[in-house]
């Protein structure tokens, strides 16, 4: 008696082709993937890197082909840091921009008062210890955190250049 088969399936399947994986099952690529499947969907081919380029090309269903940047700035990468300030606020400037003047002013007084704050509480700080500690002690306290720079400890200071008894 014969074992029975598995049934086959009746539609033929077609092998991968080697190299390339099916867009739906790639897994996430560069943003000029994401633009072009956006503007072209189910008539991309394949997609390939131009490194040189800094660029996604899509090779379409008819042949045709269609580039991104994989960049959001449009591929300018080398900017200069002056080219990029003078960017943003040129940005920040217009009123398309996402923070406004008025927010950008708001977090300056913000950031002013926090200055002014932490100005205040360092002198009460040093004003409190100064008054408070003697030198001696004060002295002991800075050259504990601080170190000492003459490798001394103030028990072993030189007493100075003074005079002999």
């Amino acid at each position: 008696m014969k074992s029975p088969e598995a049934p086959r399936p009746s539609v033929a399947r077609r092998a991968p082709r080697r190299g390339r994986l099916s867009i739906s099952t790639a897994p996430p690529g560069a943003l000029g993937e994401d633009i072009l499947l956006a503007r072209h969907g189910d008539r991309i081919d394949h997609f390939r890197q131009d490194a040189a380029g800094h660029q996604t090309v899509a090779v379409l269903h008819g042949g045709g082909t269609d580039t991104a940047p994989n960049h959001l700035d449009g591929g300018a990468v080398h900017l200069s840091p002056a080219d990029r300030t003078r960017r943003h606020l040129a940005e920040l400037s217009s009123d398309r921009h996402a923070e406004t003047r008025r927010e950008i002013r708001f977090l300056a007084k913000i950031s002013l008062a926090w200055l002014a704050v932490s100005v205040v509480a360092f002198g009460l700080m040093m004003w409190g210890m100064t008054s408070v500690l003697e030198p001696a002690d004060l002295q002991a306290v800075m050259a504990s955190q601080l170190g000492d720079l003459s490798g001394s400890t103030p028990a072993e200071a030189p007493s100075g250049t003074g005079s002999a008894d």
